[in-house]
Parts: C-alpha cells; sequence; structure tokens
C-alpha cells in the first residue's frame, strides 16, 4: 500500500473553488415553477380557518396547497420517531399543520407560481386566522406539571423517560469522600450550513419523479417520500448534486420539503423551493437544547465511583425520526466517557417544546455527554485541589483492558486514552513561542489578563449501521468497483458525501488496494440510480461502514482477477476479461469508538469579559488515517462549530415563543479571526472491526473543544472564586460574573 495514509489534495476543491459545483439551486429546467411556504408567524395557536382564495386569484398562481389538499392527494404525515419504548408518545407530524401551529415557522400553506416573487407576493393573500395559546420554549418548564400542552389528547409535554442504572449508586455517593454537583446546559443551536436546505422535483423523460434534494440521505429521502406520497420507491429518482454542508441536519425529510414534491407531482411541472436564511433559523431542525443535573462521586484516592442525576432535553414540537436517539442512543449511554466507574443512575428525559424540531447536529449527544461528563470532572479536580491531568490519568480505561464494557453497557474495542493526553500535555508544555502557531500571539501581549488552560477528553462512537434493512433485505452499505477494459475504475457507493473528501479518500482506497493508478479512480455517490444502496453520511460513518464495503468489493474484484489464468495485473484481468464489475457490502458492522484529548489556552480581560483564544491543541485517535490531511480538515471545521458554542452561538426565544435569533445578525456564529491556528495530533490504535482499522473522525473537534475550552475559561476565573457559567460564555455574561464575585 503506498496511497493509503497519504495527504493527498482533496480532488472536489476545483470545481467547487471555481464555481462550477452543481447544488439544488443550479439547476432550473425550462417552465419550472416556484414555491413560497406559508408558515405559522405564532408559536402556540388553535388555526380555526384558512383561506385561500385570493391566493388563488393572484399573478402568476398555479396552485396553493393546505393539508385538505395534501392529504385528498394520499399525502401522509412524516413518520415520527424510531426506536421508541411503548407508552412514549410519538405524534405523527402534518407536513402542513391545519388544527393547531405547533411552533413559529411550522409550514401550513405553500403558494406555488411562475416565479418566487409572485409566490411570495401571493403568500400575503393566504388568510389564517388563530386563536393565540400559551408558549413554552424552555425544556425545564415544558416538563412541568402545569405546562401548556402542545399534543392534543396528552396531560403531558413529556415525551419519554429512560432510566439508566448500574451497581449502587446511592450507597457509592453515601460512602464517597469527595462529590460534586452541577446543573449544566448545552444550549439551543442553529446548523447554519452555507448552503440552505432546498428541493427541485419534476416529472423526468421516463415517466419518473425526479428529486434533486439537499441531503445527506439520498437513499432515505426515496423512501421516506415513497411512503409519505404513496408512490413506488422505483418511480422517485433521488440526487443529491453538490451538498453545500449539513452537520447532521440535512439527514431528515422536511415538511416542506414533500408539500414541494406533492405539488410537482399533482401538476406535472418542475417546481423548485429554496429555503431563505432567514427561514433556515425556524424550518430547519436545531441540535442540542439540553439541561444536565449531574453529580460525581470519589473516594479519598481520588476514584470516581459513581455518577447519578437527570438530563432533559427537549425534542421541539415533533420528533424528527432519530431525534430521541440523540439523548437515548448517544448522551445518556456515552456519560461515563473514558472513565472505568461501576455505580451509575442517570433518568433522560425527552420533551415537546413550543420550538423547531430537535434533529442530529455535528457530534448528536456526544459533544454534550463529553461536556457535562467533563466539566464536573475539572470540578471534582478543583475541589480535590488534584491537577486536572492526573485526575483523568487515575481514572482512565487502561490500554491493557480493551475490549472494555461501560457501565451503561458499551463496549469500546480498542484505545489508550492515557496516550492521548501524554500527547496533549506534553504540546501544551511546549514554549508557546516555539508552537507551530504562536510568535505572532504571545502571552506576553495579554498582561493584565486571566490567563487560564482547560483540558478535556472524550471517547466517540462512529461508524453505526442502522438496523433497518436496505431494498434488497441485507443490512449495510453497498459499493460496486468496476474496472474497464482499459483499466480505468469506477467506485460507486452508498455513503454519500456533502463535504468530507469522500472523492479523495475512496480513490486513494480503491487504487491501493487494487494497485491502479490515483488517477484512474472516479468515484461516484448521492444518486439513487447511479449508486447502490446506502444509509447516507452522518455520524462519523462514512470510512467504517462506505470504506468497508468498497474494501470487499475491491476484494472481490481481485478474487474475479485471480481466476483468470495466468498470474496478472487487475487491470490486465479486465483486459481479457471485457471488464470486472465487482460488489461489497460492509454488513452490519459494530460501531467503533474513538477517542481524543484537546486543550485550550484563554485570556480574559476582566475590565470586558473578552476571551481571546490562544490556542487549541488537538489529539485524536481515528484508528488508522487514510488521508491525514482530511483528518486535520475535519479537526478544524468541528473545531470552529464547537468554539462557537462556547463562545457565542445560542438559539432563543421570548416569553411567546418568538425566535430572538432568527438570522446572521442576532446568531453569532465564529468568524476566522475567532481561531488561531489549530494544533492538530494523532494517536493510533486501529480498530479491530473493520478490515481498514478505522474509527470515525468527522465530529471529533466539536465533542473536545467546547469542554476544553470552557474549563480553560473557569481556570482563569478561578481567582474570583467563580465554579461555572453556562455556553455562550459571551463577554456580557463573563464580565457579570467578575462583577457579581467581585463584590
Amino acid at each position: 500500500m503506498t496511497l493509503i495514509g497519504q495527504p493527498i489534495t482533496r480532488r472536489e476543491d476545483p470545481p467547487l473553488l471555481t464555481g462550477q459545483g452543481q447544488y439544488v439551486d443550479d439547476k432550473e429546467p425550462a417552465g419550472t415553477l416556484h414555491a413560497f411556504i406559508v408558515r405559522s408567524p405564532l408559536a402556540h395557536a388553535r388555526i380555526t380557518a384558512i383561506d385561500v382564495t385570493e391566493a388563488r386569484e393572484a399573478p402568476g398562481v398555479v396552485a396553493v396547497y393546505t393539508a385538505h389538499d395534501l392529504a385528498a392527494q394520499g399525502v401522509a404525515s412524516l413518520p415520527g420517531a424510531e426506536g421508541l419504548a411503548p407508552g412514549a408518545l410519538n405524534p405523527p407530524h402534518p407536513v402542513l399543520a391545519s388544527d393547531k401551529a405547533l411552533w413559529a415557522g411550522q409550514p401550513i400553506a405553500v403558494v406555488v407560481a411562475d416565479t418566487k416573487e409572485r409566490a411570495a407576493d401571493a403568500a400575503e393573500f393566504v388568510v389564517i386566522d388563530y386563536d393565540d395559546l400559551p408558549a413554552v420554549t424552555n425544556p425545564l418548564d415544558a416538563a412541568a406539571s402545569n405546562a401548556p400542552r402542545l399534543h392534543d389528547g396528552t396531560d403531558t409535554n413529556i415525551a419519554f423517560r429512560r432510566r439508566l442504572t448500574a451497581g449502587d449508586a446511592a450507597k457509592a455517593f453515601q460512602e464517597a469522600e469527595y462529590t460534586v454537583r452541577q446543573r449544566m446546559t448545552s444550549q439551543r443551536l442553529a446548523p447554519v450550513a452555507m448552503e440552505p436546505r432546498g428541493v427541485l422535483a419534476f416529472p423526468a423523460s421516463d415517466g419518473r419523479l425526479e428529486i434533486r434534494l439537499s441531503t445527506q440521505r439520498p437513499h432515505g429521502a426515496q423512501q421516506g417520500l415513497s411512503r409519505i406520497l404513496g408512490v413506488p420507491q422505483d418511480q422517485l429518482h433521488v440526487i443529491a448534486g453538490d451538498v453545500g454542508g449539513g452537520f447532521g441536519a440535512k439527514g431528515a425529510i422536511y415538511p416542506d420539503q414533500v408539500a414541494v414534491v406533492a405539488a410537482a407531482k399533482a401538476l406535472s411541472k418542475p417546481v423548485k423551493w429554496i429555503e431563505e436564511r432567514s427561514e433556515s433559523f425556524t424550518a430547519t431542525c436545531h441540535g442540542r437544547d439540553q439541561v444536565a443535573d449531574l453529580e460525581l462521586a470519589a473516594d479519598k484516592d481520588g476514584r470516581i465511583t459513581a455518577m447519578r442525576g437527570t438530563v432533559t432535553a427537549s425534542m421541539g414540537a415533533y420528533f424528527t425520526p432519530n431525534g430521541p436517539g440523540t439523548l437515548l442512543g448517544r448522551l445518556g449511554p456515552m456519560l461515563p466517557q473514558a472513565y472505568q466507574f461501576q455505580h451509575f443512575d442517570v433518568e433522560l428525559v425527552g420533551v415537546f417544546a413550543n420550538t423547531t424540531p430537535i434533529g442530529p447536529y455535528r457530534g448528536a449527544g456526544r459533544p454534550e455527554a463529553a461536556y457535562f461528563t467533563e466539566r464536573l470532572v475539572d470540578m471534582l479536580a478543583r475541589e480535590m485541589k488534584a491537577d486536572p491531568a492526573d485526575l483523568r490519568h487515575r481514572n482512565f480505561i487502561p490500554a491493557t483492558a480493551f475490549p472494555y464494557t461501560t457501565v451503561t453497557g458499551l463496549t469500546y474495542e480498542t484505545g489508550d486514552y492515557h496516550a492521548g493526553l501524554d500527547l496533549l500535555m506534553a504540546k501544551l508544555a511546549e514554549p508557546q513561542d516555539n508552537a507551530s502557531h504562536s510568535p505572532e500571539r504571545p502571552l506576553a501581549a495579554h498582561e493584565g489578563q486571566l490567563l487560564g488552560t482547560g483540558i478535556a477528553t472524550f471517547v466517540e462512537p462512529g461508524g453505526v449501521v442502522p438496523k433497518a434493512p436496505g431494498p434488497d433485505g441485507a443490512i449495510g452499505d453497498q459499493a460496486t468497483v468496476t474496472i474497464d477494459p482499459d483499466g480505468k475504475v469506477t467506485v460507486a457507493v452508498g455513503t454519500s458525501g456533502h463535504g468530507q473528501g469522500h472523492e479523495t479518500a475512496f480513490a486513494q482506497l480503491a487504487a491501493d488496494l487494487l494497485d491502479v493508478p490515483y488517477d484512474d479512480v472516479t468515484v461516484t455517490f448521492g444518486d439513487t440510480d447511479t449508486a447502490p444502496f446506502g444509509y447516507g453520511t452522518f455520524g462519523s460513518r462514512s470510512l467504517a461502514a462506505g470504506g468497508t464495503a468498497i474494501h470487499r468489493a475491491c476484494q472481490a474484484a481481485l478474487d474475479a482477477a485471480r481466476r483468470v489464468d495466468a498470474p496478472m495485473s487487475v487491470s490486465e484481468a479486465a483486459a481479457r476479461l471485457g471488464g470486472i464489475t465487482a460488489n461489497g457490502s460492509s454488513g452490519p458492522l459494530p460501531e467503533t469508538y474513538s477517542s481524543g484529548a484537546y486543550g485550550c489556552e484563554v485570556a480574559v480581560d476582566p475590565d470586558t469579559g473578552l476571551i481571546t483564544l490562544l490556542r487549541v491543541v488537538a489529539v485524536d485517535d481515528c484508528g488508522n488515517l487514510v488521508n491525514p490531511l482530511l483528518v486535520e480538515g475535519q479537526v478544524h471545521g468541528a473545531v470552529a462549530q464547537g468554539v462557537g458554542q462556547a463562545l457565542t452561538e445560542h438559539v432563543t426565544y421570548d416569553e411567546n415563543g418568538q425566535p430572538m435569533s432568527a438570522s446572521l445578525m442576532d446568531y453569532a456564529v465564529p468568524f476566522a479571526a475567532t481561531l488561531p491556528r489549530i494544533e492538530s495530533y494523532n494517536v493510533v490504535t486501529p480498530s479491530t472491526l473493520n478490515p481498514l482499522g478505522v474509527k470515525g473522525m468527522g465530529e471529533s473537534g466539536t465533542i473536545g473543544v467546547t469542554p476544553a475550552l470552557v474549563n480553560a475559561v473557569m481556570d482563569a476565573l478561578a481567582p474570583y472564586g467563580i465554579r461555572h457559567l453556562d455556553m455562550p460564555l459571551t463577554p456580557e455574561k463573563v464580565w457579570q460574573a467578575i462583577q457579581r464575585a467581585a463584590g
């Protein structure tokens, strides 16, 4: 192998950088109509009447659809959540609201006109009568017994409860020498992909419905639309094209997208809708929004013995299909992180609130789990007057203990958490003016400011293969390798990329396995016609699942070549045989478990509360590296999003459920100047669960940097006795805390 492990630059970038990308909005067949979504301006209201008469008569309008119209077409509701226990609330999610609006931004009607301007103008003539109802937006308020009820026929907003227990946590806390307890919030975030969502649907020449969709899951979208629209799956052709960021939010099918596809089907004409940025803040699913009341117990030697408490998570007004899995399958089970304590008692509570539905957002439960646990570990270190790194070392799962089953029942296959933390501490100990990023930002420039250093470690599951079977009844992502007689290779894979560098990494992998030139390999995905089935790209799964499928397809191609009489290369065999085509599947792979250790250095101005991030050091273990440059790029992007959560980002609502951060004027994503150069390093413990030895990588930066950065700020504020502040750590919040502490 000569290509695997090489930092080859991304082959995807030149067309994107030169404006040759093909996004949904770059396609517009002749005669395309444009849709405008009429949304509820109220967070909670009974809908008493909808009158679209005048809108239908407006200039350029072709049709106006309400829930009644879609029902007449046989359009069903969106499915509820997957995998909930019996007894959980799981209300159907209407494509268009008809009886009740449950969040500000919920779709109620769709106007279709010959231009998007005329569609928007006509939407002003849709008359909707509302009876305003009290709204509730905070998870804890929504869980209260006296909270306004969202869903009719229920006496609570609590959708589900699940308690995870092991050992005897009550006894462990009674016997503990040290305990720490804190209420912590992982605030609501908006994904803010560079490309907002969009859809273009039109009848194709073969009689099928062609759907161009900004999605992370083309085959999943095909399956979902088939069920909702009542159309056979083979009559829907879904194409993702280039996708300008997803971060989990483009995994699900949305009600507005369904309504637009239904309109195209009914009209037998092309219909297009592109989300406005202001819409995306209320219509595209949000992430996080969880409140944890947790505590840790430790013995006199600083051995962590137990965790207990409650995590309450908002689901928004309706479930997205895998929204509850963020809490139930990720956050709760991952709270033990890299530590080997044996007693656990945590209740997980999911609630409905009058807010945009919650869906996966980069990390999806793993950043929250790491944040809650790593904040508590730092508080424990302060309580014990112990070094935070030493305390972590004392409690880590040792490298000799793998595979290791945690107190919550997860089995980590491999890891060396001590090695990762040791490398981090060695890098942080290097003089600032000798560090790779820092001569222009020496600590001396921050004289008079409060300096702080924080660390955090984490474990991240990745490579999930859903249990739902594909079209052939088998579980797993598929790949097809075709070697033409001229030696050119095409790799078609169901794992669909949206910026991760799949074309580059998958081509490296195939070229190495087949021993063919890298430039002779073409990688295709994102089209349900030309790519075999795949579950999509989410949850740090692409290389473990899609890469394994490619590996097995390449092995099958090599086996076919070996059946030729004389020994020869796969290219020579393909020429002899008139070409070779081989298939491979990931199968039902177990999840891998990556890990990392992150450190941050900050300066806090006590006069203004302004935080300057001086340094980010990231150490990751993602198993074998196919392309270190792509790994580093994933770290950079994820760190930027994690820093955004720690310092600036927060979706907020007023007392009536009105969004207060529905534009980039009000929602503060980080700027390039927010970040120093990010120092990225790796340790390698190969996975034993897939033939490549790889683990997930795409979300690690959001998991590791947020607790490390908050821990660094708390370290800087320690002279004031400030123990904890909830994110985002805005200058105003920090300044006010300093003023209160200074008395």
